[in-house]
């Protein structure tokens, strides 16, 4: 499994970075005020579940796989197609394979999709080509979890942080339906996203939302110029109020940007280099 950017810290640079956070703490919360007050005169987002530790990394690493191996099959499309989404083409899944995933792009109506190319993406993250599908019927799993993604798209609710969304659709492994995360996005090179992401609970046959959480307080867009200090990438700081943990998205985020990204979650302070989670409150190591 590839990791991206996830080195460790010396402790110096670990006690540095506890005092950065400490001496931040006070403008966070009133930063995580802000991103309620400016995110469309909406009630403090509600408490969403926190997986535990470990599934919380396992989970966010295949949020990032899976949203990696979309874009590279994306790119691999597009670059086969004269730069132009062929025509018909109406979304896409992706179907673990072995170490690897396809992703399968569909045409036809929404209401009842159909196969129409594969790229595989391997192990390593690398493209295949471009391969017309055979067998056009798809199979119940593959037309439950479209539904899925359509279903939650849907119902995302008001606040909209990014113009727009990538979804990310895997079986919950802790009941028989999906999860469903709308991830806000940019096209930015030194933007990070660090609000305005949705995770989804969908039932089973891609229909039904069973929940909706909204993984943050509000909009946040951080800049990657400030996770250096004294010409060192230590990490970006950020201010959990619906979970009293990280969450998969800030796995995601760290995997996706290379960056270690340091939470305050209740009175904890955790770091998040990739699918590696741990609490570096001070008091804590002692």
């Amino acid at each position: 499994m590839r990791r991206e950017g996830c080195v460790p810290l010396s402790p110096n640079v670990l006690r540095g970075v506890c005092g950065m956070i400490r001496r931040t703490f006070a403008w966070l919360f009133a930063v995580s005020f802000l991103w309620t007050a400016s995110a469309v005169a909406q009630e403090r987002p509600a408490q969403v579940q926190a997986f535990s530790i470990s599934e919380t990394g396992r989970l966010g690493t295949a949020i990032w796989r899976q949203d990696v191996a979309a874009a590279r099959a994306t790119d691999a499309l597009l670059a086969a197609s004269g730069g132009q989404p062929p025509q018909g083409l109406i979304g896409w899944i992706v179907i673990p394979e072995g170490d690897g995933q396809r992703v399968r792009f569909l045409s036809g109506e929404i209401s009842a999709p159909q196969a129409f190319k594969d790229v595989v993406i391997d192990s390593q993250l690398k493209a295949g080509p471009v391969i017309d599908v055979a067998e056009p019927a798809l199979s119940v799993d593959e037309i439950a979890q479209f539904a899925a993604r359509n279903t939650a798209a849907q119902a995302i609710g008001p606040l909209r942080c990014a113009a727009r969304y990538n979804a990310v659709m895997l079986k919950d492994p802790e009941g028989s339906g999906w999860l469903v995360w709308l991830l806000a996005s940019t096209t930015q090179a030194n933007v990070v996203p660090m609000g305005g992401h949705y995770r989804f609970h969908i039932s089973a046959d891609g229909q039904t939302v069973e929940k909706r959480e909204q993984l943050s307080g509000g909009c946040l867009d951080m800049d990657r110029s400030q996770a250096q200090r004294g010409g060192q990438t230590v990490g970006l700081v950020t201010n959990i109020v619906v979970a009293p943990q990280p969450l998969e998205v800030h796995v995601y985020l760290s995997l996706l940007n290379r960056l270690p990204i340091y939470a305050m979650a209740g009175d904890k302070i955790w770091e998040v280099q990739g699918a590696r989670i741990r609490e570096v409150t001070p008091s804590a190591r002692r």
